[in-house]
Parts: structure tokens; C-alpha cells; sequence
């Protein structure tokens, strides 16, 4: 009775140990601990159902065994970096953008029965956010990426807070940081401009350049009215010496007519033209500083017969 009394004894007191580890064991895989920064909804993997309420930071009991399917309770970041996309000329551009997303705690059992876990979640968000770039990206033109770089951010803001909404998780700190166009086009924008700059130069210049060429027509116009006035002073006083040297002659030979007349009345030679060339042969004779040789036929001889 002795033996059979301690094996008794000892039985139970097994069966109370095992007892207790169980209860211990269904205590710790009843109990699960949430961070400050983490939300969940509990899991039963026993039953294979999903709680309907969220859960945030603390510690938490439970169907033994279940599980937390948490999820970031704050915000955390989603970085583009190199993204290339095709604008509304159909030139690639490459964009960086950073932008923090967290999911709506409301929603999150929604959340996790579309996308099982924050794994899969982060992706879709992620390819979400890809989508919306390509979209911002395909209404703008290459010009207005420079031009209007404020406005192509607030687009990106909204096509992705419209797909973040559907997708349940909010949005904040958007941050287009970077806007790379290709350097072919870098290259024809800097040429461009140059072009524009030099426009804008000789644009400046012109006026100048126009009064300059107006000083010098000007210079160019009263020179000429100077030659042109000197040309008709001289021609004037050349025909004025002409005509006066012309009516010189004139009274000279006029007066020599009138001498001529005169010399021929009185040495009554008569008006002749034979006496008055005798006449004159005679003067020049007479007047000649040089000695004159004259050639005269020989008389005439008689005739024999």
C-alpha cells in the first residue's frame, strides 16, 4: 500500500505540473505585446477568423495562440530614385520623389483582407505611387517641367493621394527633388538661350547702331550739300569768268572792227575784201618780233615767139 500511495502521490503531482505548464503555456500564447509605434488586428490561427477590432500599443490577450497582423502606426517613407518617365512630348524625364504614408488605422482590417500583411501592402503602395508619377508626369511638356515645377508637384500630390485614398493609407511631405531632362536637350535649351541672349544683345544695341548710321547719313548728306555747293560756286564763277572773258573778245574785236572800219576809210582802200587782206598782211609784217619769210611766185617772163 506503500508503493502504490507514492506512485499516486507522484502521478498527480505530474499531472498538476502538466497542468500548470499548460496554463502557462496557454497565458504566453494568449498574451502578445504591441510597440508604440505598431498597430494590429488579432488572428486566430486556431479558428482561421480575423478580429474585428484594432489594436495599439500595449500588451494584449487573446485565443491561445493567435497572432497580430501589425501594421506601422506612423508615417513612414517611400523613396523614387532614377524613376523615368515619358512626358507629353514623349521625353523621358527622370524624376526623384520622397514622400511619407501611413495606413488609415480605421481601415486596417479592410487592409489586411485585400493585402494580407504590410509586405504586401508596401508593395501595391509602391506600385501605386509609380503610376501616379507616369500620369503626373504624361500632362506636362518638356518646357513646363522647368517652367512650372511648383505645379507639377502639386499634381504629383494629387494623382497619388487619389490612389493612396483608394488604397486606405494617408499622405504628407511630398518632395520632388530632382527633374533631370536628357542632356541632348539640356544642350539645345543652353544653345537656346544663348541664341536668345545674343537676340536680346544686338536688340539693345540697335538703337544705338540706328542713331550711329543716322549721325553718319546725316555727316554723309551735309558733306555732299557742301561738295555739291562748292561745285555750283565754282561753276558759277567759271561761267561768270567766261562770260565776262567772252564779252571781253567781243568789245576787242569789236573795237579792232570798228579800227579796222576806220583805217580802211581813211586809207581809202575802200570796203574790199582784197585791200583789207593786203591790209592785214602788212600789219602782221609790220608787228612780227621775228623775222618772217614769205615764198612769192616769180613774175610772170615774156614770151619770145
Amino acid at each position: 500500500m506503500g508503493d502504490n500511495g507514492s506512485r499516486t502521490c507522484f502521478v498527480v503531482l505530474a499531472i498538476i505540473a502538466v497542468i500548470i505548464a499548460l496554463i502557462i503555456g496557454l497565458v504566453a500564447t494568449s498574451l502578445k505585446k504591441l510597440a508604440s509605434d505598431e498597430v494590429g488586428v488579432q488572428y486566430d490561427t486556431i479558428q482561421k477568423s480575423l478580429d474585428t477590432e484594432v489594436r495599439k500599443e500595449g500588451l494584449h490577450t487573446g485565443p491561445p495562440g493567435f497572432e497580430f497582423i501589425i501594421f506601422p502606426s506612423v508615417y513612414r517613407s517611400m523613396t523614387f530614385s532614377d524613376l523615368t518617365c515619358l512626358n507629353k512630348d514623349g521625353v523621358q524625364i527622370v524624376l526623384d520623389v520622397t514622400y511619407q504614408y501611413k495606413v488609415k488605422a480605421a481601415k486596417l482590417r479592410e487592409v489586411i483582407i485585400d493585402f494580407r500583411d504590410y509586405d504586401g501592402y508596401k508593395d501595391v503602395l509602391k506600385y501605386a505611387g509609380q503610376s501616379a508619377l507616369h500620369e503626373a508626369c504624361s500632362q506636362f511638356n518638356t518646357s513646363q517641367f522647368q517652367a512650372e515645377r511648383g505645379a507639377f508637384q502639386e499634381t504629383v500630390r494629387e494623382k497619388l493621394q487619389v490612389r493612396y485614398d483608394e488604397l486606405n493609407a494617408d499622405l504628407t511631405d511630398l518632395q520632388v527633388s530632382n527633374i533631370a531632362r536628357p542632356a541632348e536637350y539640356e544642350s539645345a535649351i543652353r544653345s537656346k538661350e544663348r541664341a536668345r541672349e545674343d537676340i536680346q544683345v544686338a536688340l539693345n544695341e540697335r538703337p544705338r547702331l540706328l542713331t550711329e548710321a543716322d549721325t553718319g547719313k546725316r555727316e554723309a548728306e551735309t558733306q555732299a550739300q557742301i561738295i555739291k555747293d562748292k561745285a555750283n560756286s565754282d561753276a558759277r564763277i567759271l561761267e561768270n569768268r567766261a562770260i565776262s572773258e567772252a564779252n571781253a573778245i567781243i568789245d576787242q574785236y569789236n573795237k579792232e572792227a570798228e579800227a579796222y572800219e576806220l583805217i580802211l576809210s581813211s586809207s581809202g582802200l575802200g570796203f574790199t575784201m582784197e585791200g583789207f587782206i593786203s591790209y592785214l598782211g602788212v600789219r602782221v609784217i609790220a608787228d612780227a618780233k621775228n623775222p618772217v619769210h614769205i615764198g612769192l611766185q616769180s613774175p610772170a617772163k615774156s614770151s619770145y615767139t
